[in-house]
C-alpha cells in the first residue's frame, strides 16, 4: 500500500513522492525496507486540487481515470544513484509528459528516499557474512521486484512502460526476464547489458574503449602528457590528503578518466590537470580548491553501492561460464597491453612517449584505502569480489521469445560509449534475440554514454520513432 510523503506543484506539473514497504528479501520475507518514488504528471484541477492535503493518503486516489493511465517507470543509471527530483524545466520530463505519460521516478532500493545503504547501515553487524547476506538484496532482481510490487498497487493487472538509462537498462532486461507480461514497451538508453558475457569480457572491452578516449585526450591536449606525469610523480612522492580525509593517490587521480564517458568530460579533465600543474609549478602543492574539486568528481564515498556493485552487476547466475568477479578490473589492469594504466616512475618519465592513461568506470583494491567511506567496507568488498552464489539476472529463453508484437524494445546505442561496449551490445542483440525483430536500435556516434541528458529531445525522439515504426 502506498503512502504519500510529499506533494508539490510546479506550474503545470504535479509531483507526488510516495513510500512503500517492501521485503528486504523476496525469497525469505520478514524484514522490510522503504522503497520510494515520485510520480510526475500533468496537473489536472479536477483530480489534483486537493494535493496540498495529500500527505498520508494513497497514490491511487491521484491517478487519472483508468482509461487515461499511461505510466512509464524511469530506472536510473548507476548502480546506486537516486532519481533527480523532477522539475517543470527538466527536458526528459517535457518529452515524456508530451507523449502523454505519467512518469514514476523510482529511487532504487538503497538510494534517495528509499532505505539508504551507508557504512553505518551495513556495519551494524561485525559479521562480514551477515553484511554480505544483507547487501546482496540490493541488486537488479530485487529492484525489479520492488517495481512489480508498485505496479500491482497502482495498476492491478494493467501494464506499464519502462525507460532505463545505463544500469537502468540492465534492470529492464531483468524485468523482462521475470515479468514480461507486466510490460507494455521498453525504452533503453545506453544500457543493453552484456547477457552471457563474463566480467572479464566486459573489462577487456572497457579498457580498450578507455584507451581510445586517452588517445583522443592527449591528441587534443598534447601538453597534458607531461603535466599528468609531473602530477603523478608528485602524488607518488607525497602523501596528499583530500578534504574529507581520503587519499589522493596516483591511482585515485587516474580515475578522473571516468569523466571521459560524458559530453565535455575531456575538457573538464584538462582544466583540472592544467590548474594542478600550475599550482605545483608556482606554489609547490595543490590548493584546497583543487583538492576539493577533485574530491567532488567522484561518487564512490556518497553512493557506496556504486563502488560495491560495480562488478557485481555483471555476475549473473544464468551465465554458464559464471564465476566470481575476483577484482576483474584490478587484475586486467596489469596485463601487458594495459601497461599505460600502471604508473611507474621508471617507465613514465618526463618527456617520454609513454603517457600515463586515465582509467574509467572501474573499481580497484586501492580505492578501499583511498576513499574515506570505502575504507570501512574493505572486508565486505573482498567478500563480494569472491562471492559465487549470485542469483540469475536474466532468463535468456524468456528474452528470446519476447517478440516485437509482445513487448517492443528499443535502445539508443552509442558507438563511442566508454561504459557499455558497442560491439558487445550488437552481439547481445544477435545472440539473445536471434533476429526475431526485437531490440531495435538507434545507433549514433554523436553522443557518449550520457546522450539522454545531453539531448533528450533528439534521443527520445529517435526512440519513439522506432516504437511507432516511423523510420525509413
Amino acid at each position: 500500500m502506498s503512502k504519500i510523503i510529499d506533494s508539490f506543484r510546479l506550474r503545470d506539473i504535479i509531483n507526488f513522492r510516495v513510500l512503500y514497504k517492501a521485503p528486504l528479501s523476496y525469497n525469505s520475507p520478514g524484514a522490510t525496507i522503504n522503497v520510494c518514488g515520485t510520480l510526475t504528471l500533468k496537473y489536472d484541477e479536477e483530480i489534483h486540487s486537493s494535493y496540498k492535503s495529500a500527505i498520508g493518503k494513497e497514490l491511487k486516489g491521484f491517478l487519472p481515470k483508468y482509461s487515461d493511465q499511461k505510466i512509464i517507470v524511469y530506472l536510473q543509471g548507476g548502480p546506486g544513484f537516486p532519481c533527480n527530483s523532477p522539475t517543470d524545466k527538466d527536458a526528459i520530463n517535457t518529452e515524456l509528459l508530451g507523449k502523454g505519460y505519467q512518469i514514476f521516478y523510482l529511487d532504487q532500493r538503497g538510494t534517495g528516499y528509499s532505505t539508504p545503504i551507508e557504512p553505518e547501515t551495513i556495519l551494524s553487524s561485525n559479521d562480514v557474512e551477515a553484511q554480505l547476506n544483507y547487501i546482496v538484496n540490493f541488486r537488479a532482481d530485487s529492484i525489479v521486484a520492488d517495481a512489480e510490487l508498485i505496479r500491482k498497487d497502482l495498476l492491478g493487472n494493467g501494464k506499464w512502460s519502462l525507460i532505463g538509462q545505463s544500469y537502468g537498462g540492465f534492470c529492464i532486461f531483468t524485468y523482462l526476464s521475470k515479468y514480461p507480461d507486466s510490460v507494455k514497451e521498453a525504452i533503453i538508453t545506453g544500457g543493453v547489458p552484456p547477457v552471457n558475457f563474463t566480467v572479464d569480457d566486459v573489462y577487456t572491452a572497457t579498457y580498450e574503449r578507455t584507451r581510445e578516449r586517452n588517445v583522443h585526450y592527449y591528441k587534443k591536449y598534447p601538453h597534458d602528457a607531461n603535466k599528468v606525469l609531473k602530477i603523478a610523480r608528485y602524488l607518488d612522492e607525497n602523501q596528499v590528503t583530500l578534504p574529507n580525509g581520503g587519499n589522493l593517490s596516483v591511482e585515485r587521480f587516474q580515475t578522473l578518466g571516468l569523466n571521459f564517458g560524458a559530453t565535455g568530460g575531456t575538457d573538464g579533465i584538462h582544466q583540472i590537470v592544467l590548474k594542478f600543474d600550475y599550482e605545483l609549478e608556482y606554489f609547490g602543492k595543490p590548493t584546497y580548491q583543487t583538492l576539493n574539486q577533485i574530491q567532488s568528481q567522484y561518487s564512490f564515498d556518497t553512493n557506496i553501492i556504486y563502488a560495491l556493485f560495480q562488478e557485481a552487476i555483471y555476475c549473473d547466475g544464468n551465465n554458464p561460464s559464471f564465476e566470481s568477479s575476483n577484482w576483474s578490473a584490478d587484475r586486467l589492469r596489469y596485463m601487458t597491453k594495459n601497461g599505460n594504466y600502471v604508473y611507474s616512475k621508471n617507465t613514465h618519465k618526463l618527456g617520454s612517449d609513454y603517457p600515463l592513461y586515465f582509467t574509467g568506470e572501474m573499481v580497484y583494491k586501492s580505492m578501499y584505502e583511498d576513499y574515506s567511506e570505502l575504507r570501512k567496507l574493505k572486508k565486505l568488498a573482498y567478500a563480494l569480489h569472491n562471492y559465487k552464489e549470485w542469483n540469475k539476472l536474466y532468463d535468456v529463453e524468456v528474452l528470446e521469445n519476447i517478440t516485437w508484437e509482445k513487448v517492443p524494445i528499443v535502445a539508443s546505442t552509442y558507438v563511442y560509449d566508454q561504459y557499455v561496449d558497442f560491439d558487445i551490445t550488437r552481439r547481445v542483440k544477435k545472440e539473445v534475440f536471434k533476429d526475431n525483430g526485437n531490440l531495435r536500435q538507434y545507433i549514433t556516434s554523436d553522443f557518449f554514454h550520457n546522450g539522454l541528458r545531453a539531448d533528450p529531445k533528439r534521443v527520445l525522439g529517435a526512440l519513439f520513432d522506432l516504437l511507432t515504426e516511423e523510420v525509413d
